[in-house]
């Protein structure tokens, strides 16, 4: 497959630039800053590209099976940046419907009862610090444009609740909308497993045209 990832030297970005070299994928990588991705690998391509910059999307996209979105508000990207590149990619891919979408979402938007999402739920919301709150309800924003768009083959990738560096098992069990946890509750999942989760959709095509998530 050739992927176009946006976002590879990010937390999970990274890892799903490995994941995705290691599965013998064809990756383009978009960087603002390109000189920031020093991997070199000879199924890797590095070149610079801006979401914000719409012009120039439609030539990023040119010729790939696969866009994997994994750029952050934590990298520099304001919420209305965030929703806006995003914004920009759906407008892009209307032209080239051939070409998929998987974005990484936030945990968040998993549900916790039908139609109740994370975000939405006050007495969640009240314990997570208000530097975060930004990011989260963007997330849930974003997603309800992928849902609201015209487009048909898109993902959205919502992880665990909690989502932080581990270890790379290959174990983990997925979801559609609901929030996947444990027998105590705790739902998490490594960088290293949701890429692997990620790559494998790539192939799998089980979620197209909806969202999913992942947990242990």
């Amino acid at each position: 497959m050739k992927i176009l990832l946006i976002g590879g030297t990010g937390n999970i970005g990274q890892r799903i630039l490995k994941e995705a070299l290691d599965k013998g994928h064809e990756v383009t990588a978009v960087q603002r800053k390109p000189e920031a991705l020093e991997l070199k690998h000879a199924n890797l391509t590095t070149i610079k590209g801006d979401l914000l910059n719409e012009t120039e999307l439609p030539s990023l996209i040119a010729d790939k099976d696969v866009v994997v979105s994994a750029i952050s508000l934590y990298a520099g990207l304001t919420p209305e940046q965030f929703k806006q590149a995003h914004q920009n990619l759906i407008n892009a891919l209307k032209k080239q419907p051939q070409t998929r979408i998987i974005a990484v979402g936030g945990g968040t938007n998993n549900e916790i009862a039908p139609g109740l999402k994370m975000l939405d739920n006050a007495d969640i919301m009240k314990n997570i610090p208000d530097e975060y709150k930004p990011s989260i309800f963007a997330h849930g924003e974003v997603q309800g444009l992928y849902e609201n768009s015209e487009l048909k083959n898109w993902t959205y990738f919502n992880p665990a609740a909690m989502i932080q560096a581990g270890e790379r098992t290959g174990k983990f069990r997925l979801g559609n909308t609901n929030l996947v946890a444990d027998e105590n509750g705790a739902s998490s999942i490594s960088f290293e497993d949701y890429a692997v989760a990620l790559v494998d959709e790539i192939k799998n095509q089980q979620f197209v045209g909806k969202p999913f998530t992942i947990g242990y």
